[in-house]
């Protein structure tokens, strides 16, 4: 027997005259003879729950008797510590520990044959361990162990690429919600195991966990790679896959810029490299629209909302038109997936195109950089730059006259493609919270220039055709 012993009497009284040996074997006779009247015998392996779900714990009596009029106790690592009490012919609610109250239940089916069944509810990551089950009749008690194991599969894994590291590309796994504490690693094609560069298990605040293991990618790793994380209580997997040709190539689109005045071959791999990245973007394309509400008053919206440009207005600070808080919304809002959609800019002198969270501030002038919910590309002054923090130059060789806006919300990713000769501007990656719309702004208003309009224009159907021209 293990746990808290409940005290009882013995029904008579020895002489004190008695020596203290009789004493003590008549006691230790009349213990052996309460308690052997009956054992409590529990499940041999651990019982096994889903969080949110419901576990039961059998316990029965041998040999098979009625425990109607018998206490049936459950309770953790101490005998006080209640999960679940019955006495006196009832359930005794209110006795348990604050954490079990209105989640527990004692099955009585066949409690006139001595089996009973504690269900608890809702099950949660402190409800993994050890509970005893405990039943006592008059003088006689007995016990047993049982063991809960609480187990949850996770999110699937979501694989991004976050820049360069050590000659390579640095490539981060993530997954969520999992118990207990998961594996993660990262195999080859063929699933060899491969080694990751960091690797790291942390607890969520509601007490599930997390995995984000990362890894260096080469050059010559021309193949695909499999993030897996596994739960070892479940023996159960969710695994998911990254195309490593295809990220490599996206790569290859900024680098190969300097070499197509080389030799006509390289050309025209540097050109199908092109066309991979921005043919992958259409194929997420939809229908995007400018939001009235999120307006600047100095802005004039066409009909059907496809078109923005400056109004007609003359406000007594002429500078306070050469600043880009002049911007309307897309009316589509975004919390995951990808989408694509394109933007005529024409001969304009200045735009500002990309992406930022709802939640951000429209009033005054604002910061246009990721930190502040903001992934923006812009022209201005000749000059076209990421606005990153600082901003990034980027290398333009061909004007466009069509932008192409791609996000991968899972990923973290906002790429801005040159329609024109179908290049890659940029690439944003980072990991993004709450819901994000397109962001548009004709640019800083000089009198008498820049006064064409930003064109939201449809992405045809069968990419081949040159846009740009």
């Amino acid at each position: 027997m293990t746990g808290k012993v409940p005290s009882f009497s013995l029904g008579y009284t020895v002489s004190s005259a008695l020596p203290s040996y009789v004493v003590l074997c008549l006691i230790l006779q009349v213990h052996r003879l309460v308690s052997a009247q009956f054992t409590v015998t529990g499940p041999d392996h651990p019982v096994t729950a889903s969080l949110g779900g419901e576990a039961i714990l059998p316990c029965h009596l041998s040999p098979r008797m009625s425990a109607e009029n018998m206490e049936v106790r459950w309770f953790r690592s101490k005998y006080s510590e209640v999960v679940h009490l019955y006495h006196d012919g009832q359930d005794q609610y209110g006795e348990e520990m604050p954490e079990y109250r209105r989640r527990t239940a004692l099955l009585k089916d066949d409690i006139t044959n001595g089996r009973v069944f504690l269900r608890i509810r809702n099950v949660r990551p402190s409800d993994d361990g050890l509970y005893t089950c405990f039943f006592q009749s008059g003088v006689s008690y007995e016990e047993a162990l049982l063991e809960l194991q609480v187990a949850d599969m996770g999110s699937a894994p979501v694989i991004s690429v976050e820049g360069h590291q050590d000659g390579g590309i640095w490539v981060v796994c993530r997954s969520s919600g999992w118990y207990p504490q998961p594996k993660a690693q990262w195999r080859d094609h063929q699933g060899q195991l491969l080694p990751s560069t960091s690797e790291k298990i942390t607890p969520e605040a509601n007490g599930l966990f997390q995995a984000e293991i990362a890894i260096v990618l080469k050059e010559e790793f021309n193949q695909k790679v499999s993030c897996f994380v596994r739960n070892p209580r479940l023996n159960q997997e969710r695994e998911s896959v990254i195309s490593i040709a295809e990220t490599l190539r996206s790569k290859m689109e900024s680098e190969k810029e300097t070499l197509l005045s080389e030799r006509e071959q390289e050309k025209g791999e540097y050109e199908a490299v092109k066309e991979l990245g921005l043919s992958r973007a259409r194929g997420y394309a939809v229908d995007v629209t400018l939001d009235p509400d999120t307006a600047n008053p100095n802005l004039v919206l066409s009909a059907d909302r496809k078109h923005v440009t400056h109004g007609n207005w003359d406000p007594p600070n002429k500078s306070e038109g050469a600043e880009h808080d002049i911007w309307v919304l897309g009316t589509e809002g975004f919390t995951g997936g990808r989408r694509y959609w394109e933007v005529e800019v024409g001969g304009k002198i200045g735009w500002y195109l990309g992406v930022c969270r709802e939640s951000v501030s429209r009033k005054g002038k604002v910061t246009l950089t990721p930190e502040d919910g903001y992934w923006v590309v812009w022209l201005r002054g000749g000059v076209y730059q990421a606005l990153t923090s600082p901003s990034t130059s980027l290398p333009v060789s061909i004007k466009p006259s069509r932008v192409g806006i791609f996000l991968d919300y899972e990923a973290g990713e906002v790429s801005f493609y040159n329609v024109t000769d179908r290049s890659r501007l940029f690439s944003f990656t980072g990991t993004f919270s709450g819901m994000l719309h397109p962001y548009f702004s004709p640019g800083y208003y000089v009198w008498g220039t820049n006064a064409a309009p930003l064109k939201i224009c449809p992405v045809p159907a069968q990419d081949g055709e040159n846009l740009g021209s």
